[in-house]
């Protein structure tokens, strides 16, 4: 669990480090893209200052050249206190009717503006706050004869010496576009990279468990085959004390076979015990075929508790499983209804078939589970029982889970306990 916690936190800390530079990353590019676009306005202030040498007016320049009228959207001249003095295209009649920022802002000379309802960009150029233009000259100028006053060739020159504002908005497609582009594309990558975080690591997790459970699972082939051929090498000395007494009983007189009879219990009971280590070791799916879980279970019940236990109209169940290990499931559970302590005539085995499965409860009125107990009960060698091996229930469950089945203890209303088998229901 600390494991998963500490994956968790070190996956969200990967995903805002990724956040972090992937914001760096769309932020610089979108600044890219407005300085591409702001070069591009600069460039096209300067062409249209360049053609007043030719033309009278801004506006001629733009409307003699294919490349401006596509891109210019207004150009507007104003003077210090935010009136038009020129205006050609789209432009606001005063320039605080253009919504930007207040003239003495910064002292800038450039200011920049988008505007997302034109798809435009608005440069804003205040020559005053430039280095003074230069005196014209003197070739430059026309003089008036009556009063010797010098004038401008160009009215437009002398507009512009005037403004104190020059107003220009583009068309920026491509800005617009890229700006759009960049909305969409974040996010996604948010979530590519979120989801190319957390799937890594499920995979570092799954990963790390399966290495787990191969450690386990080489632990267990050791222990297994440790276990098996302890138990192997128990049951031959077995058999021999086993031979012994019985010879014993022959010889012995009456009041010495009491103590035979105790060595008789307990090598019983080392012999169960290395076979149930046999059974738990063994390969738990065996060879399944079509059963009638009903008929399995009455023969187990014939044996044990002397009668049949299965209640009736269950013939019609079906289950695919070993029929050994099915057989051996339904003995397991019975042996610790008989060893309940309750009336072994109320133990009794109820089916049906529900959801797909096939649920199969051995019933009893013993003393029940406790729930401490029912935490650790399916581990291998537990056991609360003084005689009790703690390998019946492991064995149960390793079988059941290679059916596709599980096992489960409940405490009965009116005490007891049913214990109940679930498995897949097998079409006949």
């Amino acid at each position: 669990m600390k494991g998963h916690k500490a994956s968790a936190a070190i996956a969200v800390l990967v995903f805002i480090i990724l956040t972090l530079a992937n914001g760096m990353i769309f932020r610089g590019q979108s600044l890219l893209y407005r300085l591409e676009s702001r070069n591009e306005a600069e460039q096209t202030l300067n062409a249209l200052f360049t053609s007043q040498k030719v033309y009278d007016d801004f506006g001629s320049a733009i409307e003699q050249n294919a490349t401006l009228m596509d891109r210019v959207l207004g150009l507007g001249l104003y003077d210090v206190h935010g009136e038009g003095l020129y205006s050609w295209g789209e432009v606001p009649a005063t320039y605080s009717a253009a919504g930007l920022p207040a003239k003495d802002e910064g002292n800038q000379v450039r200011l920049y503006s988008e505007n997302e309802k034109n798809h435009s960009l608005v440069l804003i150029l205040r020559p005053t706050r430039m280095i003074p233009p230069p005196h014209p000259r003197a070739e430059d100028l026309d003089y008036i004869a009556e009063d010797d006053f010098p004038k401008p060739r160009s009215l437009m020159l002398e507009l512009l010496r005037d403004s104190d504002v020059v107003f220009l908005e583009l068309r920026q497609p491509e800005l617009w576009r890229n700006t759009y582009l960049m909305r969409i594309l974040f996010p996604i990558v948010e979530i590519i990279l979120a989801g190319l975080v957390f799937f890594i690591r499920l995979l570092v997790v799954r990963n790390r468990e399966f290495l787990d459970r191969l450690e386990k699972q080489k632990s267990l082939v050791v222990l297994g085959t440790a276990a098996s051929t302890l138990a192997h090498e128990i049951k031959n000395p077995l058999l021999a004390i086993r031979l012994q007494t019985s010879i014993l009983e022959k010889t012995l007189p009456e009041e010495s076979k009491t103590e035979v009879s105790i060595i008789n219990t307990e090598v019983e009971r080392l012999s169960r015990l290395t076979t149930r280590v046999n059974d738990y070791l063994r390969d738990p799916k065996g060879f399944p075929s079509l059963l009638d879980p009903a008929e399995i279970a009455s023969e187990a019940g014939l044996r044990l508790c002397g009668r049949s236990l299965v209640e009736a109209g269950t013939s019609d169940l079906r289950i695919l499983m070993d029929p050994e290990r099915y057989r051996s499931i339904l003995e397991n559970l019975l042996r610790n209804a008989i060893e309940s302590g309750g009336n072994p005539e109320e133990i009794r085995i109820a089916m049906e078939a529900q959801n797909g499965k096939v649920n199969i409860e051995v019933l009893d009125r013993g003393k029940g589970i406790s729930p401490a107990d029912k935490v650790r009960v399916f581990d291998p060698f537990f056991t609360t029982k003084s005689q009790g091996t703690g390998i019946g229930l492991a064995i149960c469950v390793r079988f059941a889970k290679e059916a596709g089945g599980a096992i489960s203890l409940e405490r009965r209303e009116g005490g007891g306990t049913c214990a109940r088998l679930s498995l897949p229901e097998a079409v006949a």
